[in-house]
């Protein structure tokens, strides 16, 4: 008898095992492999390079659909004083374990950074950011990290860095184009400059550019008698010659600016700027624009979302090529304008609007008023669209020139005709269907790819 409570004892306990063991188990179910989705490598050229990132990160699955990936990384980027890069990495957990754990890491890189260097180092702040959520992965049990560094080399205490150049940064380069076609040919050739110093408290720039534009156009004409009829061969059909008409359109200018900032949020300067351009008729235009800005979101939060209003007074003097509609060749006018943008980077995407208004003081029947609308937006994790909108509503136009033009001037671009208003669009989509990983890399034809022109 007292065998028995004992054997009840023992069975209840081989039964138990298995059913604990199981629970262990499925408590403890963790995926192969976690799932990431990268948005932003594509928006820059250099250092955010996906090729290499796959390449050296192979713990985790590359997914190409955002909402199937446990982790969503979004890079976003900004140029820096120095003329370096900063990135900054947002990581949002979407699924699972990770749903709704997120952290922002920042990688500075210097403008002497070779383009390996910033890959290098931004890949790796990847693998930092990720390191907690593969921790969570069967496929942590195969990683090795190396928590060693070298100390001997490197002194901690702080030392001011002192810049041999001040913080100043020197750019100068040159382009060309050419372009022929069957009845037209144009060669353009344009170098600038740029020299700027910024810190947090100043930012100050001078540049300068320089364009020569000779177009050249064939017309079919037929050939004419004394008495203005055609001439034919010896078929009967008119005689066509070809007649070149050469044209050469000259611009340049330069740029000069000042900001100070007062607060996180404040700020003020002036911008002066001195161009040619006789496409709009003007053989020299100077303007002079002080003006205040407010933006409504710290600095700090300038890599995702922006959003600031600008206020200034312009001064303006124009000597122009020909004489205009109003009868003068050289005029000082001044206006005043309100100029807003914001931008926002975000998961679903990016957006970014300007708005602006400007009108002259001593005539306020002359104004302007533009928006433009920029924005990618992944409606879907397999579908997006982009769109490219700007839109003038013009009534200033004092620069056009009077007379008559001719039909070369007019298809040279050597002219600007009235016009009450300009829009300019881009748009479409992109749809994609199929395997949703990405984990590989192949290269080869790759300089296929950057071939331009026709097969």
């Amino acid at each position: 008898m007292r065998s028995l409570p004992l054997l009840f004892i023992l069975s209840f306990i081989v039964l138990a095992i298995p059913s604990i063991g199981q629970n262990l188990d499925e408590n403890s179910n963790q995926p192969q492999k976690l799932r990431v989705f990268i948005d932003g490598c594509e928006r820059w050229d250099g250092g955010c390079d996906m090729d290499f990132i796959r390449t050296e990160i192979t713990a985790v699955d590359f997914y190409l659909d955002n909402e199937s990936a446990d982790v969503f990384i979004l890079i976003n980027d900004n140029r820096s004083g120095g003329g370096g890069r900063q990135y900054q990495l947002l990581f949002f957990g979407q699924q699972g374990i990770h749903e709704g754990k997120t952290d922002t890491l920042y990688v500075n890189n210097k403008q002497t950074d070779t383009d390996f260097e910033i890959r290098e180092k931004l890949t790796r702040f990847i693998k930092l950011g990720l390191a907690p959520y593969v921790a969570k992965t069967i496929a942590a049990e195969d990683i090795q990290i190396n928590m060693k560094t070298d100390f001997s080399d490197r002194d901690y205490e702080v030392i001011e860095t002192v810049d041999p150049w001040n913080y100043w940064v020197f750019n100068i380069g040159s382009d060309a184009n050419i372009e022929v076609e069957e009845l037209s040919r144009d060669i353009n050739i344009g170098g600038e400059f740029n020299v700027n110093r910024i810190t947090d408290e100043w930012k100050i720039s001078f540049g300068g550019r320089v364009e020569e534009r000779f177009r050249t156009t064939i017309q079919k004409e037929p050939r004419l008698d004394e008495n203005g009829d055609p001439i034919l061969d010896e078929n009967g059909n008119p005689i066509i010659d070809e007649v070149e008409n050469d044209f050469d359109v000259s611009e340049f200018g330069f740029n000069h600016q000042l900001v100070k900032s007062i607060s996180p949020q404040w700020s003020y300067g002036y911008d002066i700027e001195g161009l040619q351009n006789t496409r709009f008729n003007y053989q020299f235009q100077t303007r002079f624009r002080p003006a205040v800005e407010y933006n409504f979101f710290p600095e700090s939060e300038q890599n995702s979302r922006f959003f600031r209003v600008n206020y200034g007074i312009e001064v303006r003097n124009n000597r122009y090529v020909e004489e205009t509609i109003n009868g003068v060749m050289e005029e000082t006018r001044v206006l005043h304008s309100l100029r807003a943008s914001l931008g926002l980077n975000q998961r679903w995407g990016t957006l970014e609007i300007g708005y602006r208004i400007r009108n002259y003081l001593d005539d306020f029947s002359s104004w302007t008023t533009g928006l433009n609308v920029r924005a990618d937006v992944r409606v879907t994790g397999n579908f997006s669209f982009f769109m490219r909108v700007e839109g003038n509503y013009v009534q200033d136009q004092i620069y056009l020139a009077a007379g008559d033009f001719t039909e070369q001037d007019i298809l040279s671009g050597r002219v600007t005709l009235p016009s009450a208003y300009t829009i300019d669009s881009r748009f479409g989509f992109n749809y994609r269907f199929g395997s949703n990983l990405n984990n590989f890399v192949n290269r080869r034809f790759f300089g296929r790819a950057n071939f331009v022109g026709n097969d």
